[in-house]
């Protein structure tokens, strides 16, 4: 009879999130838990194995050499039972191989379903599945082989194991109600923002967002901030007249063509942001690979995806692998 484990994949997940990341809230963010279920599954595994897998230095969180010889065996058995996974239901789907898909920090897809059509007219033998989980960690999905394909946004992060193919830029816009007093205005300065109820869906700033690009340099930080994790809710709450708020433009695309929704350029030379495809390097030569190149021709060429001709951006130069 073969030997089981003591810990199963939830723990070595924790103790990769753990190494990426640093500290039980991020890792916890990361895999979709609360602070206090991480913390139970860490207490779990160091139970069970009857040794410590982590020490604490300050407000981070280290894993042990013992954890670190779990995880480098664990990591590879993790992807292989991803891919296994991914062969089970591609056999179910009548012989389609399934990417798992996800997109950041927006879990608006309005531009998805054009996009599918045209994917089933380009490689009818792939299926898509939704991944919710990377609207929080995009690149710790990819990495712990939750999800094939992610869209992100901002400066492109090189590591040796995900690959990077540029979509385009889309501009940052101020976003409120139609008869909102800056609605008129040609752009928006940061200084007039920050008088408002600012609606934003993270507390924490972001690399590359408004955040650095727009508040920081002036030194201007709003003093009413409202946090939403909900796009949808976000808008609502624009619509209403409720305050303000700055989100990609293709993002709130439908609603500013409706006209229930202003969007205003930031400053007077506006303020975009790179949105990337990004996937393992092992995916490279795959269905997922055929699914990024295809977003990218499609965003430039059909004005789906992420529109990226419309606002003015050429697409990235070149493919990724074969398929």
């Amino acid at each position: 009879m073969t030997d089981l484990p003591l810990l199963d994949h939830r723990h070595y997940a924790l103790l990769l999130a753990l190494e990426d990341t640093g500290t039980v809230r991020d890792a916890a963010d990361r895999l979709g838990l609360t602070q206090s279920a991480a913390s139970h599954r860490l207490a779990e595994a160091e139970r069970r194995l009857g040794l410590d897998l982590t020490e604490r230095r300050g407000r981070r969180v280290f894993l042990t050499p013992a954890a670190r010889s779990l995880i480098a065996a664990g990591r590879p058995a993790l992807e292989s039972l991803a891919r296994a996974e991914r062969r089970v239901m591609g056999s179910a789907r009548a012989g389609k191989q399934v990417v798992r898909f996800g997109q950041s920090p927006y879990s608006r897809l309005h531009w998805l379903p054009a996009f599918l059509d045209i994917l089933v007219r380009h490689h009818p033998e792939v299926d898509i599945d939704l991944v919710p989980r990377a609207a929080v960690d995009p690149l710790g999905t990819l990495r712990n082989g939750a999800a094939d394909l992610v869209v992100v946004y901002g400066p492109e992060e090189p590591s040796p194991d995900l690959l990077w193919l540029r979509l385009g830029a889309d501009p940052l816009v101020a976003v409120m109600a139609p008869d909102h007093p800056l609605a008129t205005k040609p752009y928006v300065e940061a200084h007039e923002i920050a008088e408002e109820r600012y609606i934003t869906y993270t507390s924490r700033p972001v690399s590359g967002f408004e955040w650095e690009q727009f508040f920081r340099p002036g030194g201007i930080a709003p003093q009413r901030v409202s946090h939403l994790e909900s796009p949808e809710a976000i808008l609502d709450l624009l619509r209403a007249g409720y305050g303000v708020s700055i989100l990609s433009r293709w993002a709130v695309s439908p609603e500013v063509a409706a006209g229930t929704l202003a969007a205003v350029p930031l400053g007077a030379t506006g303020i975009s942001v790179a949105w990337w495809a990004v996937l393992r390097k092992t995916a490279e030569r795959g269905p997922a690979a055929a699914v990024a190149n295809l977003l990218q021709s499609t965003s430039a060429e059909h004005g789906v995806g992420l529109n990226v001709r419309k606002f003015g951006d050429e697409p990235g130069e070149g493919s990724i692998g074969d398929f």
